[in-house]
């Protein structure tokens, strides 16, 4: 009995193996679009693997596998076992910008430059994709100029009054610090954000708290002033400072996001000569 497991064991092992060379089962796997599925047997495959291409190979369907997923981190991490060339690092940086880390993306890009000496007009987009996402707009516009040197050597077209123009009017973003210290006046934080009526609701409610508080203790209602008047304000004037933080960076996320949405279609669309 001992003698016929040991068999059965061997003889599995030969057909995994023999399987992790052709990805049958993978790529059927794949095939059915059960891509989660397909990803664990492609890492058998390169557990099984005899060689570097066989790896390599495993490994480039397994990312594919999580980028049909739209598990875009993922998809890196793979690709970060394996990538060498141009377009897999390539790859990694698109990766990482989808997957909102962009940066991770910048980062990739700087490492392709690094290994290759060099950076196409694709790259250096995405770098400077990344870059404003992050509103490092200097950063931006520095590499921007290297973007429309590159263009104009290749077609003969010159960019850089355009990104002169967009960089010249970045977004001016509201600082955080600042506002935190406003809202410990209620109201004022929220008006800093442009939130005015919620300013005047915060400012309202809390004055209301306090005015019951100092009434109730010159009435004599001590018990009423500590649980109506100062357990409320404990409540509402946190509350309003939260608020405050929370409107003020959303007016900074709109701001970045719309400036950002219009580099990106005015730089795209001068790149495609529209």
């Amino acid at each position: 009995m001992s003698r016929f497991c040991t068999i059965f064991i061997f003889l599995c092992g030969l057909l995994t193996a023999t399987n992790a060379q052709s990805f049958a089962v993978a790529d059927s796997l794949f095939a059915v679009a059960d891509y989660e599925l397909a990803a664990v047997e492609y890492e058998r495959c390169v557990y099984l693997s005899e060689s570097r291409e066989t790896t390599h190979l495993a490994l480039e369907r397994k990312a594919e596998c999580f980028k049909r997923m739209g598990n875009y981190g993922r998809a890196a991490d793979v690709m970060e076992r394996y990538a060498a060339s141009y377009a897999e690092l390539q790859q990694i940086a698109l990766c990482r910008y989808l997957d909102g880390y962009f940066r991770d993306a910048a980062f990739a890009v700087d490492r392709c430059e690094m290994l290759h000496d060099t950076l196409g007009e694709d790259m250096l987009l995405l770098k400077l994709l990344a870059l404003n996402e992050q509103a490092l707009y200097d950063s931006a516009r520095a590499v921007g100029r290297q973007l429309a040197a590159r263009h104009a050597k290749a077609t003969g077209e010159d960019i850089s009054p355009l990104l002169d123009s967009i960089y010249g009017k970045k977004p001016r973003l509201k600082s955080e610090t600042l506002g935190w210290y406003l809202s410990l006046v209620p109201g004022l934080g929220h008006a800093y954000a442009g939130e005015y009526g919620l300013g005047a609701a915060a400012f309202a409610m809390n004055a209301a708290c306090l005015a019951f508080g100092v009434w109730q203790v010159f009435e004599g209602c001590y018990i009423t002033a500590y649980m109506g008047g100062a357990g409320l304000l404990s409540v509402t004037y946190p509350g309003a400072m939260r608020s405050a933080t929370h409107y003020i960076k959303k007016a900074n996320y709109e701001r970045t996001a719309a400036f950002n949405a219009g580099c990106k279609a005015a730089v795209m669309d001068a790149l495609k000569g529209q």
